[in-house]
């Protein structure tokens, strides 16, 4: 238990300059965005690292509880989500202190703002590379208890690089430098929107994907070939033999026209010799999964790629690989 404390600890030091660089432009803005003491600084900076902890508790609990990496497409949706709600609190912030500079009159849903615990939340759950290192390490350790305990240690590791940010609070006798800081929050505001705006756009692109995975022993795989290049496409077949469970089929052309290429979209795998390939059958093998390969192509470094990679494509649409004789030079 205690050594799980310290593990994060560790952790949190070693990332910490990370945290630092990622952070500071968000929080020295808000310190300065009005009058503080040094003491007052020094208590909105535990107030920002309070709300941290706090988020930093449930997605420890919540990492080693589920046991599982919170999927990719989840994660850029909530980080997009998290984004736009630490803009919207940046320029509310910047609104209200400006009013309250002027000795206007602040409206009451707006002095949410001067809680600073509500910014370290919203920076506390964004999947920065930091904390996206302590989450991983607390999946791997299992539990609610060790993911709490290893993020209560990532926290006081981190908290450690933030302390000195509260001195920006002496920047306040300055009196442009208020302003200037409202200014920053707001562009940092509108930087942090469309990212927002970038990663639910994405999100919502992967909900709509699909991953296949090449050498999924489901697929049926055809190998058409000229009558040149029959040698080559014998050993291919042999060698994907195997990885499927049906040997591929070698069907031979003299040449391949756009009408015989009537070939099941659902778990087909065409591989297809680049001295058949035309540029109009990307139109026509659409909803096909295609592979062009040039003859002579490093056949194990071939089936080694298709391995190794998933490809994500849309719905009702076909994954497409070509080898390049580039490549071929390469390899």
């Amino acid at each position: 238990m205690f050594k799980t404390l310290i593990e994060g600890f560790l952790l949190g030091l070693s990332t910490g300059t990370i945290c630092l660089l990622t952070c500071t432009p968000i929080y020295l803005p808000y310190l300065i965005s009005e009058d503080r003491s040094l003491k007052k600084s020094f208590l909105k900076v535990m107030e920002i690292s309070g709300g941290r902890f706090f988020a930093y508790l449930l997605f420890g609990a919540l990492a080693g509880w589920l046991g599982s990496f919170v999927p990719q497409q989840q994660r850029t949706l909530f980080t997009g989500i998290s984004y736009i709600l630490l803009s919207v609190f940046l320029i509310i912030n910047a609104v209200r202190t400006h009013k309250a500079e002027k000795q206007c009159k602040v409206p009451a849903w707006m002095k949410f703002t001067h809680s600073a615990f509500m910014l370290g939340i919203f920076t506390g759950v964004n999947f920065c590379p930091s904390f996206l290192i302590a989450l991983t390490k607390s999946v791997d350790l299992g539990g609610a208890l060790g993911g709490t305990l290893l993020f209560t240690g990532f926290f006081v590791g981190t908290t450690l690089f933030l302390i000195p940010l509260a001195f920006g609070g002496l920047l306040t006798v300055i009196g442009p430098v208020k302003k200037a800081a409202r200014y920053a929050s707001i562009l940092i505001a509108i930087w942090f929107i469309w990212q927002g705006g970038v990663n639910i756009h994405k999100a919502w692109k992967d909900s709509n994907a699909v991953i296949i995975s090449p050498v999924d022993t489901k697929y049926t795989a055809f190998i058409l070939s000229s009558p040149q290049d029959s040698l080559y496409a014998n050993a291919l077949s042999d060698s994907l033999g195997k990885v499927y469970l049906e040997q591929p089929k070698v069907i031979q052309f003299k040449e391949l026209k756009p009408e015989q290429m009537y070939f099941s979209a659902e778990y087909t795998i065409l591989f297809i010799t680049e001295s058949l390939w035309k540029a109009e059958f990307e139109q026509v093998l659409e909803k096909n999964n295609y592979v062009v390969i040039p003859n002579g192509f490093s056949i194990p470094q071939a089936i080694n790629f298709l391995k190794t990679y998933d490809f994500k494509t849309g719905k009702d649409k076909g994954f497409h690989w070509k080898f390049t004789d580039k490549e071929h030079m390469h390899n």
